[in-house]
């Protein structure tokens, strides 16, 4: 292996550790769901998030702010209508459009599912100090960025407001 494949090979290893990693928190959190009788797809979750974080929020702006297919909004959407843990309202505004919320059971579920995902985050970010976690999630969004063609916002689920990619904090 000449020198210039060694750099070369380097210089990939952060998009296998990203990889890996991403891997690897989506097990944990499937197990830790199973775990606590409670399984549920990721894309479910991530839904009820954006409900959560944007209350009102319009399918078309979710899939706006996401980069996600409408179409794939749309059923995952009526998945979660059908398991009773969201609704659909009018559009105060706009009598062609419905806003999204959690029911009571939405609700209920999102805060047994915050409580097995902060376990999840605890044990992932095990023997970091809070600067290395603010490092690597600042990282972690340039990248990102770097690799998004849609303009979704970032949301950091864990509690801070929705951030325009590109924007400063």
């Amino acid at each position: 292996m000449t020198e210039e494949d060694q750099v070369e090979d380097q210089v990939h290893v952060p998009g296998e550790t990203l990889h890996r990693l991403v891997h690897a928190y989506k097990r944990r959190l499937m197990t830790a769901m199973v775990d606590a009788d409670m399984p549920m797809p990721i894309s479910h979750k991530r839904v009820m998030k954006w409900i959560v974080r944007i209350p009102g929020i319009t399918a078309q702006q979710m899939a706006e702010k996401s980069g996600q297919d409408k179409g794939r909004i749309t059923r995952l959407l009526k998945e979660l209508e059908n398991d009773g843990l969201i609704e659909r309202r009018p559009h105060p505004e706009d009598r062609r459009s419905q806003t999204l919320h959690l029911t009571a059971a939405g609700s209920a579920k999102m805060e047994d599912f915050r409580a097995v995902e902060k376990d999840v985050r605890t044990r992932m970010t095990r023997g970091l100090t809070p600067q290395q976690i603010q490092d690597f999630v600042k990282i972690a969004n340039l990248m990102s960025d770097n690799l998004e063609t849609h303009k979704c916002k970032k949301l950091d689920f864990a509690g801070d407001s929705p951030q325009a990619p590109g924007t400063k904090e």
